[in-house]
C-alpha cells in the first residue's frame, strides 16, 4: 500500500495518495496504542501481586554511543553531499528531480560515512557478542544449547583427569577435565580457545558477578577437542577450588581490539585534519576506491603485458612478474590480485613476495583471518626461494612441530624487523601475525614495512584492512570475494564490514584491470567444470589451463552432474540425498582415473579422491554415518567453510533441505552463488550436485534473492528446461 501510495503522488493523485498513507497511519497508531494498553495491564498485574521491575540492564547490554570522531566524519559526510547536491541542482536547473526529491549519493559524502563507520566497528562487532552473551545468561540452557560453539555438559560422561594443582611451569592453580555432552552443529571451538564456562547460582567460587543472570561465567582454555566435547584447563578463582563441574561452555569473548581501534582512530583523525583533500595512503585510496598511485604516473601492468607479452594470461610466473613491477611502482597505494579457485593465487603471492625479498630488500608482513592461512602462504614463501632465516612468525600453537620458517617469540616482532633493517647483514624479510599485531607500535612501527600482503583479502574486513594499513607503505590484496565472504557479527550503518576486496570491486564479479590482476586460469578443473563455475561467478572469464582437459574418470563425463531427488518435509538433512550420495560413491570407486596434466598413469579412483560437500552439519554427520555404514567411512564429509582450499578428483554437494521454505536460513544462504562456487569448484574432473526440484519453487522477496535464484537455474539447468 505504501508503494502504491508513493507511485500515486508521482503520478500527481495526491489525494489518493494521502487517503492510503492516512490509512497505514490509522493502522499503526493502533498498534501503538493497544501494545501501551497491554504494558499498562502487564504492569499493573505486576504490583498487585508484589511482583518488582526488574533493574536497569548491565553496562555490556546498553546500547552503543558513537564515538565524537565519528559523529564528525559524519558531519563532514553531510556537507560534501550537500556540496554535491548543490553542484547538481545547479548543473540541471529546470530538470525534474527523482522521486522523493533525493539525489545519487555522493562519493565524497560516503567516504566520511563509510570512515566515520570504521571508528565504531569494533565496539559494533563486540556488542553484538556481549548483548547475545548476557541474554544467554538470563535463560535456560536449553533454550540455546543449539547455539553455535555451545556445550551442554552431561554431568555423567564428563571426568576430572587431573585434580586441582600447580600446573608446571605455570603459578596458577587449575586442573584438568573432559567435558562431555551435547556440541551445537557449526562449532568451531578448537585448542587453545577460550570459552566461558557457566555455573549453577550461587557459584561454587567467591567473586562479583552479574546480579539477574541464573549461571555465572569463568573462562577456561581448551586443551583438546574430543568426539563429544572438550577437554578444558579451568583456573582457580582468587585461589579457590571446587568439585563441581560447568553445566555448559559458551562462546569467548571477543579478541583484544585496542590497538585496532587505535590505528583506526589515528587514520580517521587525519582523514579529518585534511578535509576537504584526502590524504595520500593506501587505506583511503582503498577507501574512496581510487585507481592506484604509481611513482610513474602509468596504470598497473597486467598479466601477460610487458617483458612477458608473449607469456599466456593467467600464467603464474608471468602473473608474479607483473604484479613484483605493478608493487615497485606504487606510491603509497594499494594493488589487489583476485585468484578464483585453483588459479595459483598461494603461488603467485608467494613467488611475488620471494622476488620483493630477494631481489629488492623489501620488507613484508602477511595479515590473514587466520593463523592457519598466514602459516601456509609463510611456508611457500620458503619453498620459493626465501631463506628460512628471513621469514618468520610466532607460533599460535608452540606444542606444533617446527615449521620451515623462524620461530620468535609473541613480543620478538620488533627485534626481528629491527635485525632486518636497510643495512643490516641480511636486508629483507617476511613476518606473519594477525591484525593486532600489524596494527600495534610496539610490534610494527608506523609505515615500517614496505608492503603488508592481506591473504583471503575477500574475507578481510574493510575496517580491519584500515587497522593493519597503518604498518606499511603499500598494501597488497590477494583474495576472491567470490568465494566465502566476510563473516560480521554486528549490524552497522555503512558496508565497512564489507571485504577489502569487494569494497574495490564493487559488486563486480571480474576486478577492474584499473584495480589489480585477474588470475584468469584455473590449474585444477578441466575446462567442462571450469565453465559452469565461470559462468555463475567470473562473468565467463574464467577458464582451464593448458593440459587441464587431459584429466579423465573413467566412463564418467567430466563436468557439472545435476541429481534432482525430490523429497518434502526436510531441513537440515535429507535421507533420501544421503542415500543418492551413497549410491554415486560407490560408482566412482575404483574407476579408473588419469591425470593428464601431471602425466602420471591410470590408477583407481580411491575413497581419498572424493569429497562431500554439506551446507548443514546435520547433512554432513548424516552423510557421514551412511558412507561409513557402507563401508566408505574415509570419504572427506564436510561443510563449505571446511574444504575452502581443498580440492579432489571428485566433489558431490548435496543442499539437503526440500525447499526454501524449510531451510532453516532460507534459499539466502542456501543459494548463495559464493558457497556454490567454493563446493562446485573443488572438482578437478566432475562435481555432481543434489538438489530438491522445490527449490527452484519458491518466490524471492528481494532483488538479491532474484538473482541468487536465477543464478542457481541457470547452474542446474532449469532455466534451459522452460
Amino acid at each position: 500500500q505504501y508503494v502504491q501510495a508513493r507511485g500515486l503522488a508521482d503520478s500527481g493523485r495526491t489525494a489518493e495518495a494521502e487517503q492510503i498513507l492516512a490509512d497505514l497511519a490509522d493502522y499503526n497508531r493502533y498498534d501503538c496504542v493497544s501494545t501501551r494498553r497491554l504494558r499498562n495491564w502487564l504492569v499493573g498485574l505486576a504490583r498487585s501481586t508484589g511482583v518488582l521491575p526488574a533493574p536497569p540492564d548491565e553496562p555490556e547490554t546498553r546500547a552503543y554511543e558513537e564515538a565524537p570522531l565519528s559523529l564528525l566524519l559524519q558531519a563532514e559526510g553531510r556537507r560534501a553531499q550537500a556540496e554535491a547536491d548543490a553542484r547538481r541542482d545547479e548543473e540541471s536547473s529546470g530538470e525534474r528531480r527523482a522521486p522523493g526529491g533525493a539525489h545519487e549519493p555522493d562519493p565524497v559524502a560516503q567516504t566520511y560515512r563509510v570512515a566515520a563507520a570504521a571508528i565504531d566497528y569494533f565496539p559494533r562487532e563486540a556488542k553484538s557478542f556481549w548483548i547475545s552473551h548476557y541474554q544467554r545468561l538470563r535463560e535456560p540452557v536449553s533454550l540455546w544449547e543449539s547455539t553455535r560453539d555451545v556445550l551442554r555438559v552431561d554431568p555423567d560422561l564428563s571426568v576430572v583427569v587431573e585434580d586441582w594443582g600447580v600446573e608446571e611451569g605455570a603459578r596458577a592453580v587449575t586442573r584438568l577435565v573432559d567435558l562431555r555432552g551435547e556440541v551445537a552443529p557449526g562449532s568451531t571451538l578448537g585448542p587453545g580457545g577460550s570459552p566461558y564456562a557457566l555455573y549453577t547460582a550461587p557459584p561454587p567460587f567467591f567473586g562479583e558477578f552479574p546480579a539477574r543472570v541464573i549461571h555465572v561465567p569463568h573462562e577456561v582454555s581448551v586443551v583438546e577437542v574430543l568426539e563429544d566435547g572438550y577437554r578444558i584447563r579451568e583456573r582457580s578463582v582468587g585461589g579457590d577450588t571446587w568439585d563441581e563441574l560447568p553445566l555448559a561452555l559458551t562462546p569467548a569473548s571477543p579478541p583484544r581490539v585496542n590497538a585496532l581501534q587505535g590505528a583506526i582512530e589515528e587514520w580517521a583523525g587525519a582523514l579529518l585534519s585534511a578535509s576537504p583533500e584526502f590524504p595520500q595512503d593506501a587505506a583511503t585510496d582503498i577507501l574512496r576506491r581510487a585507481v592506484p598511485r604509481t611513482f610513474s604516473g602509468k596504470a598497473l601492468p597486467s598479466v601477460g603485458t610487458g617483458d612477458d607479452a608473449d607469456a599466456p594470461a593467467g600464467d603464474s610466473l608471468a602473473a608474479a612478474d607483473a604484479i613484483v613491477r605493478g608493487v615497485l611502482d606504487l606510491d603509497r597505494s594499494y594493488l589487489a590480485v583476485q585468484g578464483p579457485p585453483g588459479t595459483g593465487k598461494t603461488f603467485t603471492g608467494s613467488h611475488v613476495i620471494a622476488r620483493l625479498v630477494t631481489e629488492f630488500g623489501f620488507r613484508i608482513g602477511v595479515v590473514a583471518q587466520s593463523h592457519a592461512i598466514v602459516e601456509n602462504l609463510l611456508e611457500r614463501v620458503v619453498e620459493a626461494g626465501v631463506p628460512s632465516a628471513q621469514v618468520a612468525k610466532a607460533p599460535k600453537d608452540p606444542q606444533a612441530p617446527a615449521p620451515g620458517y623462524t620461530v620468535i617469540r609473541k613480543d620478538g616482532l620488533a627485534a626481528y624487523l629491527a635485525e632486518h633493517g636497510r643495512g643490516s647483514a641480511a636486508p629483507g624479510c617476511v613476518v606473519g601475525g594477525t591484525a593486532w599485531d600489524f596494527s600495534n607500535t610496539k610490534r610494527v612501527q608506523r609505515g615500517e614495512l614496505d608492503l603488508l600482503v592481506i591473504d583471503e583479502a575477500g574475507q578481510f574486513s574493510l575496517a580491519s584492512t584500515i587497522a593493519v594499513a597503518a604498518g606499511a607503505r603499500r598494501l597488497l590484496l590477494l583474495g576472491d570475494p567470490q568465494q566465502l565472504p566476510q563473516v560480521s557479527q554486528g549490524t552497522h550503518p555503512e558496508p565497512v564490514d564489507t571485504s577489502a576486496l569487494g569494497w574495490i570491486m564493487h559488486d563486480r564479479a571480474v576486478i577492474d584491470p584499473a584495480h589489480g590482476s585477474f588470475l584468469a586460469r584455473s590449474w585444477r578443473m578441466h575446462p567442462a567444470v571450469a565453465a559452469p563455475v565461470s559462468q555463475l561467478a567470473y562473468a565467463g572469464r574464467l577458464a582451464s589451463a593448458e593440459g587441464a582437459e587431459n584429466r579423465r574418470v573413467e566412463g564418467v563425463a567430466p563436468g557439472l552432474h545435476v541429481h534432482a531427488i525430490r523429497h518434502r518435509g526436510n531441513a537440515t538433512q535429507s535421507p533420501e540425498e544421503a542415500a543418492e550420495v551413497v549410491r554415486i560413491v560407490r560408482d566412482l570407486i575404483g574407476r579408473d582415473y588419469v591425470d593428464g596434466m601431471a602425466g602420471e598413469q591410470a590408477r583407481p579412483l580411491t575413497e581419498a579422491d572424493i569429497i562431500v560437500v554439506a551446507p548443514y552439519n546435520a547433512q554432513k554427520q548424516l552423510v557421514h554415518d551412511e558412507l561409513a555404514a557402507a563401508g566408505l567411512g574415509a570419504v572427506a564429509v564436510g561443510t563449505v567453510d571446511n574444504f575452502q582450499g581443498r580440492e579432489a578428483v571428485v566433489s558431490i554437494t548435496s543442499l539437503a533441505a526440500s525447499s526454501g521454505r524449510d531451510a532453516p536460513r532460507g534459499p539466502e544462504f542456501l543459494l548463495l552463488q559464493n558457497r556454490l562456487n567454493v563446493a562446485v569448484s573443488r572438482a578437478k574432473v566432475a562435481a555432481f550436485l543434489i538438489h530438491s526440484p522445490a527449490l527452484l519453487d519458491d518466490l524471492p522477496w528481494t532483488p538479491e534473492g532474484v538473482a541468487r535464484l536465477s543464478a542457481f537455474a541457470h547452474l542446474v539447468g532449469a532455466d534451459r528446461d522452460q
